[in-house]
């Protein structure tokens, strides 16, 4: 070959080179930069701390047309708070949660808008969403008997941070708005709620795998937890023995293990799926003897149960840090029960009690949600001693 056709293929081979290297650069993904690693197969940061992803938060009114409630027109609304990683506009964030702007007109008319107190939390409402580097787990909340959607914050949007979609909703017919509105819990709305709340669940889970919507991008669907409180907790059990596209369950204070398994045909002891429940010794709502303790025994491997001796059924929400007292005085409500189960002065402190919740519930979906075995390994008995003394006991079935 002469000395010039060697020139010419010579520049050809680094055109050509160049070029497939800047085809890669464009096909390459962008590089996610956060302050450290989220959980994962070589990470797992501390689940008592908010996680590398700052957090926004969306409210979503999702209608199903094949269900009703009964005493509400037309199809039934499942209303959902979504918190979510967020761009980096929203670190260092915040958004207050008044109680007031969580009721409708009808109960805004006979309340002060300044009579139930506000909770801040480390979100930003409407955030543009994270859609670099990758999906997320989905983890699905559900609320206590007359709660609300936004009742677990303190769980809910560290969980978000973390590296999830967290989507929390309101049961319509069994929430705080209903208790206001009729002065207690009518019994009907307990029996409906046994089938209404695992279906409102599986509900949004069909809903979110077809969702057209921006935070629809961030789902991974093929990763999904479910947690609760209470009759929130019970039907995180429900659904878990309904719907095998659960992966991980963690149950906050659920009741015991008749009401579990009551009206399915399979069993909490039929299925698999990791699974942590926690009571509190100072329930007097639902005592852990009568209750959560009657579950345990029925739990396949692998599970967990952790118990906190001054821990009371209300310990395991934002209830305690939130204003109880003028709930109780702006409407003709009883929430003295509130104050004296998990929130009185003979119960652990809140922030006390959301680190061990929070290290062994956020630790738990990062074990068994983003495979980090770090985060699995740091589920121990050593760890719940280290951040209170003598206060929680965990039992493990590996």
């Amino acid at each position: 070959m002469s000395e010039i056709g060697l020139k010419i293929v010579v520049i050809f081979l680094v055109l050509a080179t160049g070029v497939a290297a800047c085809d890669a650069q464009e096909e390459a993904e962008p590089i996610d930069i956060l302050p450290f690693e989220p959980a994962g197969p070589e990470h797992a940061p501390s689940p008592i701390k908010m996680g590398p992803y700052p957090v926004g938060v969306q409210t979503v009114v999702f209608e199903d047309p094949t269900r009703t409630t009964e005493g509400f027109e037309g199809p039934r609304q499942v209303i959902c708070e979504i918190w979510y990683p967020a761009t980096d506009d929203a670190r260092d964030a915040t958004e207050t949660y008044v109680m007031y702007d969580l009721l409708p007109p009808d109960l805004q008319e006979q309340i002060p808008a300044d009579a139930l107190g506000s909770l801040t939390t480390n979100a930003l409402r409407d955030a543009e969403p994270r859609t670099i580097g990758g999906t997320y787990p989905l983890v699905l909340f559900s609320h206590g008997k007359g709660g609300v959607r936004a009742q677990s914050t303190f769980f809910t949007v560290p969980l978000a941070s973390h590296g999830y979609v967290v989507v929390a909703m309101d049961h319509e017919g069994d929430t705080i708005v209903d208790l206001l509105r009729e002065g207690n819990v009518e019994i009907d709305t307990t029996v409906f709620a046994f089938i209404d709340r695992p279906q409102d669940i599986l509900f949004l889970l069909d809903e979110l795998t077809y969702w057209e919507h921006p935070l629809a991008p961030l789902i991974d669907i093929t990763r999904v937890g479910v947690s609760g409180h209470s009759f929130g907790a019970l039907t995180s059990l429900r659904t878990a023995i309904l719907d095998t596209r659960i992966k991980a369950v963690v149950a906050h204070a659920p009741p015991g293990i008749g009401t579990v398994n009551i009206g399915l045909e399979a069993s909490i002891s039929d299925i698999d799926t990791p699974i942590i429940i926690h009571g509190g010794k100072m329930d007097r709502t639902l005592p852990i003897e009568e209750h959560t303790d009657t579950i345990w025994p029925g739990l396949n491997p692998p599970s967990y149960y952790l118990t906190m001796e001054s821990a009371g059924h209300f310990t395991y929400s934002d209830l305690c840090i939130f204003d109880v007292e003028a709930l109780d005085a702006a409407v003709e409500v009883d929430a003295s029960n509130v104050l004296s189960d998990g929130c009185g002065d003979e119960n652990i402190e809140p922030e006390l009690a959301f680190d061990l919740i929070n290290h062994f519930s956020i630790g738990f979906f990062n074990a068994y949600l983003r495979d980090s075995p770090q985060s699995l390994s740091d589920l121990n008995q050593g760890a719940a001693d280290a951040l209170v003394s003598n206060e929680a006991l965990l039992q493990i079935k590996d």
